[in-house]
């Protein structure tokens, strides 16, 4: 029975992979902070030493854009650390990783998707730490790896966007969201289908490498907001202002790419994995969060 260690738990990645149907005869463990005791990375690494499994799915990662760029230290850790760490036992053991990354390692400055071939660029620290990670995996020499780069994961799991954009609305205020970032909204549940299914294929032989993935749909976060907002007026909620916004007006910390579509072509080529429309998700969203 293959054994799949999933580093990471609590997070809208991990959670979605806890709720998938997964294929007969696979065991699952799940292994946070929790479980993890020590320093991360390292004590992570000694858990694939110990367990042995046929297959690590690396889902944790330090995710706070702006905060990362006052905790450089803690989002190195998290970004580029650990999942150097578990290159490395994975590669001396012949284990297969798969490792998730993001669109924040391009500046944005492209108009047209961008491709696994094109040149990185991050604007901030958090797409510097992700980018590190990425190298580390790259670099390390595994025989089987595989890292999954998506966009703007949203779920109704924790403190996601959609989920804190519902809460404001529900309480009445007046949105504003910006309309100058532009990318593909990917569901969390998505992405976890396609990390088990890069991963099965890794054990089965299929290619190694760097795959973008996200969702089919283009949009900014404005036409997202405007799309949940119907949703939610459809399950009940009345509909708050909504006004569209500049990036520069939220004098964030961190610099955020304006474009960060990614082309999803090589992996559906390569695997026959394709990103899901987000309109389902998002009235999926919309009635699970407002039933509560």
């Amino acid at each position: 029975m293959p054994k799949i260690l999933v580093i990471g738990e609590t997070g809208q990645l991990a959670q979605s992979l806890g709720n998938l149907r997964w294929p007969g005869g696979l065991a699952l463990e799940f292994a946070g902070r929790r479980h993890i005791s020590g320093a991360f990375p390292d004590a992570a690494a000694r858990l694939v030493e110990e367990r042995k499994p046929d297959l690590v799915l690396n889902t944790a990662a330090y995710t706070a854009v702006d905060r990362a760029e006052s905790e450089p230290h803690a989002a190195h850790v998290a970004n580029a650390d650990l999942p150097l760490a578990l290159a490395i036992v994975c590669g001396d053991l012949d284990i297969p990783l798969v490792h998730v990354s993001t669109d924040y390692v391009f500046d944005g400055e492209k108009r047209s998707p961008y491709l696994e071939t094109d040149t990185p660029n991050p604007l901030g620290i958090y797409g510097a730490t992700k980018l590190a990670g990425d190298r580390a995996v790259e670099r390390a020499g595994l025989a089987r790896w595989a890292i999954l780069r998506t966009s703007w994961v949203v779920s109704e799991i924790s403190e996601t966007f959609p989920v804190k954009l519902l809460r404001r609305a529900r309480a009445g205020e007046a949105l504003r969201v910006v309309d100058d970032q532009w990318g593909c909204p990917t569901a969390a549940s998505d992405l976890a289908r396609a990390m088990l299914g890069v991963g099965l294929g890794l054990l089965d032989g299929h290619a190694s490498g760097l795959f973008n993935f996200c969702g089919a749909s283009e949009m900014s976060w404005h036409g997202f907001t405007e799309k949940l907002l119907h949703a939610a007026e459809a399950a009940g909620l009345k509909r708050p202002p909504l006004h569209a916004i500049k990036t520069a007006e939220l004098k964030a910390p961190a610099r955020r790419p304006a474009y960060s579509v990614l082309s999803c072509a090589r992996i559906q080529q390569a695997l026959g994995i394709s990103g899901m429309p987000i309109e389902d998700e998002i009235k999926r969203i919309a009635r699970v969060v407002l039933a509560v």
